[in-house]
């Protein structure tokens, strides 16, 4: 796109290739995976950060409001977690060394927000069929799931934007990264709770 430019002002040196050629599939598939990919983690910020804050927001609920908030996200927060599967079943496929760098350099909080998510499906599950004196524990262990997977979200993302280097200013930087997402979750959950209760 800018060789005549090029050759105009006598510059006859190699000039890499800024734009892929949207001719062949080599050169719009990396694209159209990139969008789809971009699109499913958005739609999971977006749909399971409702649910993670309702999980934030639990421990400020008297016993019946749990019941309700639990309640809002029923129908919706095992389903919302399909789109952070699909996102990196995307980024497996259609980049695989970028799948290897990213989850390599991010094994453990990878690992920790995994955790979290088993925990939350397991103590949401348990908490209806569990006696009273058990409720307590399981509520607590939703919102442990919660906080855990928030946090491993928002610093992977904090350790991702400042290219995976673990110097101890980028790691500030994603402890920082972790508190700012954790608080969007639970504006999220916020917001959703009040369109809930004003939709009854």
């Amino acid at each position: 796109w800018g060789r005549p430019c090029c050759r105009r002002h006598g510059w006859n040196r190699a000039v890499p290739e800024l734009l892929p050629d949207l001719s062949t599939p080599a050169g719009w598939l990396p694209l159209a995976f990139m969008l789809v990919m971009g699109l499913s983690i958005l739609a999971y910020v977006i749909l399971d950060g409702f649910d993670l804050g309702v999980g934030l927001l639990l421990e400020a609920g008297s016993d019946d409001e749990k019941d309700t908030m639990v309640a809002s996200i029923g129908p919706f927060w095992d389903a919302n977690e399909t789109w952070l599967v699909l996102g990196v079943g995307i980024l497996l496929v259609a980049f695989p060394a970028a799948h290897g760098v990213i989850l390599g350099e991010l094994y453990l909080p990878v690992a920790l927000m995994l955790v979290g998510l088993t925990l939350r499906g397991v103590a949401f599950d348990f908490r209806v069929k569990a006696k009273a004196r058990h409720k307590t524990a399981w509520n607590r262990a939703f919102f442990g799931g919660s906080l855990l997977a928030s946090l491993a979200q928002g610093y992977m993302l904090g350790l991702y934007i400042m290219g995976l280097e673990p110097t101890v200013l980028h790691v500030a930087l994603g402890l920082l990264t972790a508190l700012c997402v954790t608080a969007g979750y639970a504006l999220i959950g916020a917001a959703w709770l009040i369109l809930q209760v004003h939709g009854q």
